[in-house]
């Protein structure tokens, strides 16, 4: 994921607060966030070799979801009551983590599309307009279901 499209994340999630937009939503985009700092980290401890061992991209995910998440805990800024939860998790966890999947299919959706071109994408800044161009649309779904 590139910087830009982690700075159009930053933005919205410091939006969000201002709007008092929904905990699921802007878990959404905090997943986001967390696995393109995964990638970043992944891709700056590994940047001399040509193959990166991809196994650890699970491990750094959980460490960033972990350093993001139990402040929050601890802090009694996510807790576990029945109304603020999505399919027994709580809205801001439950985002996250399908905040992640999302961003994760659509970066492995870029690729499908750039394979038969020879890297090469369909329309410009393709890479940043399908991952941000889903979290959008999961943002409205999120928010029709949460209201």
């Amino acid at each position: 994921m590139c910087p830009i499209c982690s700075i159009g994340i930053v933005v919205s999630l410091g939006l969000s607060r201002w709007l008092k937009v929904d905990d699921s939503i802007s878990g959404l985009w905090i997943g986001a966030l967390l696995l393109a700092l995964s990638i970043w980290t992944l891709n700056w401890l590994f940047r001399k070799r040509d193959k990166k061992p991809v196994i650890l991209l699970p491990v750094f995910i959980v460490a960033y979801w972990l350093l993001a998440f139990l402040p929050l805990y601890a802090t009694k800024v996510i807790s576990n009551t029945n109304c603020l939860t999505i399919l027994g998790l709580n809205r801001l966890v439950f985002g996250s983590l399908l905040g992640i999947v999302l961003t994760g299919l659509t970066l492995f959706l870029d690729k499908l599309v750039r394979e038969p071109r020879r890297g090469k994408a369909l329309f410009p800044y393709q890479k940043v307009i399908i991952p941000l161009g889903a979290l959008l649309i999961a943002s409205l779904i999120l928010n029709a279901y949460c209201k």
